[in-house]
């Protein structure tokens, strides 16, 4: 608890400060070439050096580099040259964090965290360049601030942001993350082999392992896919809702609502499976 509260604080803090630096917007400059980043009022802060320049993610900006063919009257081609790009990210002051020096294949930011590529393994970098998530994994999906799904030798485990293991490297796939910050617990669907089960924080089997297809979890329910039909279940298997829907998924940035469709009407839930909204479908005549 104390690293994630040290964790929230430092990446909170710099957030902040980033919502008091005025916004940079990515531009052609047509003195220094390629593109670069400007104020809204014209003011160039990032002479203009890149092949592409992202907009505001989070309080940074990802930006890449790469080399050119030129043609025989010297103009530079367009296109790059497949496997030269160069990516790196500037903070909101418009200063690098990641230089291309470090010739990171790719970089994602989401909720703060930086997520790398290099020689396609993934791994977490911080403000300072400090390298905090080794660079080791197949596959890193940013949960929260402090949890990461992460994928290593075909097997896939639950790590936190000191890359310590919360969840073995024993199971096929984790998916559907969900968490109850009041407990500081979570759950997660889990698949072995050809069955698939739920469970929590402390690698405890909430949901035993069967053959049944699980699409999603909340806090209170599962959505389960059989025949070709979605139907919502509580932790005990038992129907929140009486019937099945054609199709069902989770709504919103946060998952925070529930859509479903029958033959005649479409639904919103809630994750409590509180029907929000029913409407009926119209059907276009031939």
């Amino acid at each position: 608890m104390k690293l994630q509260l040290i964790l929230f604080f430092l990446i909170f803090q710099y957030l902040a400060s980033a919502q008091n630096d005025p916004e940079l917007f990515p531009k052609k400059d047509r003195i220094a070439g390629g593109l670069g980043y400007f104020l809204e009022d014209g003011t160039n802060v990032v002479k203009g050096q890149f092949c592409s320049a992202s907009y505001n993610i989070d309080g940074y900006y990802m930006v890449s580099i790469a080399e050119h063919e030129i043609s025989e009257n010297g103009y530079k081609n367009e296109n790059h040259i497949p496997g030269t790009e160069k990516y790196g990210l500037l903070n909101s002051k418009g200063k690098f964090v990641v230089n291309f020096e470090e010739n990171y294949s790719s970089i994602d930011v989401s909720n703060g965290i930086i997520v790398v590529q290099k020689n396609n393994l993934y791994g977490v970098v911080n403000e300072k360049k400090e390298i905090v998530i080794p660079i080791e994994y197949d596959e890193l999906d940013i949960q929260n601030q402090e949890i990461f799904i992460a994928k290593k030798n075909n097997k896939t485990a639950v790590i936190n942001y000191e890359n310590k293991i919360i969840v073995p490297f024993i199971y096929d796939e984790i998916f559907s993350f969900v968490e109850n910050k009041t407990t500081h617990n979570f759950f997660v669907i889990v698949k072995k082999a050809d069955e698939m089960g739920v469970i929590d924080r402390n690698n405890k089997i909430i949901i035993p392992f069967s053959k049944k297809n699980l699409q999603f979890i909340t806090e209170k329910l599962i959505c389960i896919k059989k025949g070709g039909k979605y139907s919502l279940v509580d932790f005990n298997l038992k129907p929140i809702i009486a019937k099945d829907f054609k199709t069902m998924s989770q709504e919103n940035i946060d998952n925070s609502e529930i859509y479903a469709e029958d033959e005649n009407y479409s639904y919103y839930f809630t994750n409590n499976g509180k029907v929000l909204k029913k409407e009926k479908i119209s059907k276009m005549k031939d």
